[in-house]
């Protein structure tokens, strides 16, 4: 009897130590996993820069790089959300913070993909970051690095999907690459080595947005600038119609709805719009008084359409009077050079 309650007794003390092993075992599992690109938390994230809850995906990813340091997909998702900020309320005073985040991303995407030839992750979060500095560079003038860059976007977007062709959200870079290297090199399209790939991209940009994972949103609204500046006016307010069911204060996608209303002379629709884009800014914590500057640009657009010259004339020269704020906002410098061709417009 002594011996049978002395094995039973062992036994018991051998599950407990079984159980606690298996506890600990699976909290380090949990402990160390890390953040994926494809999964809930990054879907999570993704989805409040759809909708404009930028300050809870700014403090998640926050969190996901405090947690997880030498995880390349924060710094990513941090640099590329700025990005987004600065386009959508033409505010650039993020741009260190942009490229910061974008080079620490590039830094250890390359380190892990040498020790992981055979994960996607990390050629895509690679491209994506070249993609995103590619675009920020060239809006800062530094067109030579941002053809570089797009060269390295494209090649690691390309290797991602090779390692798994279920990566579609790559085709958003490979969409905006394709599309926008031959809107530079448009003059020499006559030459036979130079293609035409702007309906490449463009269709790349509806794979991304049929099929994409964290980059559906973001393909949408690259296809509303690439609409406007095709002049395919109908199909970008369709795309505007659909995006402003989804984010109906959006200010990039009423941006681009305020522009082709206008092209299209309907031009009270466009006031209206434009009175929803300036209230949207005015209400972000990300507004940018230097960057309103476009908002008067576009009214100056309307009233000169309309017949009211005049006005129109003395907005205009409100703006070239403010050239020097040019060295301080690249988009306002984009407002400047758009106001002069305006003005030039109405002598």
């Amino acid at each position: 009897m002594y011996k049978l309650a002395m094995a039973k007794q062992i036994n018991i003390q051998i599950k407990i130590c079984l159980i606690f092993l298996l506890i600990v075992f699976f909290s380090n599992i949990r402990l160390s996993a890390e953040t994926l690109l494809r999964d809930s938390v990054t879907l999570n994230i993704a989805q409040n820069i759809w909708y404009d809850r930028y300050p809870t995906a700014i403090e998640k990813i926050e969190n996901l790089i405090n947690n997880e340091p030498d995880n390349p997909l924060g710094y990513f998702l941090l640099g590329s959300v700025f990005q987004t900020i600065s386009e959508e309320f033409r505010n650039d005073s993020l741009k260190t913070k942009i490229t910061e985040n974008l080079e620490t991303a590039i830094k250890l995407s390359k380190q892990r993909f040498e020790n992981e030839p055979q994960n996607p992750n990390w050629p895509f979060i690679c491209g994506a970051a070249y993609g995103y500095r590619a675009l920020h560079r060239a809006f800062h003038g530094g067109w030579w690095g941002a053809f570089q860059d797009g060269l390295k976007c494209s090649s690691n977007l390309k290797k991602a999907l090779k390692i798994d062709s279920t990566y579609y959200d790559a085709y958003l870079g490979l969409g905006a690459y394709h599309y926008h290297k031959t809107v530079k090199s448009k003059a020499f399209l006559w030459l036979p080595f130079v293609v035409d790939r702007r309906e490449q991209g463009i269709e790349e940009l509806r794979i991304c947005v049929d099929s994409g994972f964290l980059a559906t949103h973001s393909a949408r609204e690259s296809l509303l600038r690439i609409f406007f500046e095709e002049k395919r006016y109908e199909e970008l307010l369709m795309l505007a119609d659909s995006l402003e069911i989804l984010t109906p204060n959006d200010p990039y996608s009423l941006l681009f709805y305020v522009r082709g209303l206008t092209e299209l002379e309907r031009l009270d629709e466009a006031e209206d719009k434009l009175q929803k884009l300036k209230l949207a800014w005015k209400r972000s914590p990300y507004y940018d008084s230097i960057g309103m500057f476009e908002v008067e640009l576009l009214l100056a657009d309307i009233l000169y359409r309309s017949g009211d010259t005049e006005a129109a004339q003395r907005i205009v020269d409100r703006i070239i009077a403010e050239k020097e704020l040019a060295r301080d906002n690249a988009y306002f410098e984009e407002t400047l050079e758009s106001a002069k061709k305006l003005s030039r417009k109405m002598k």
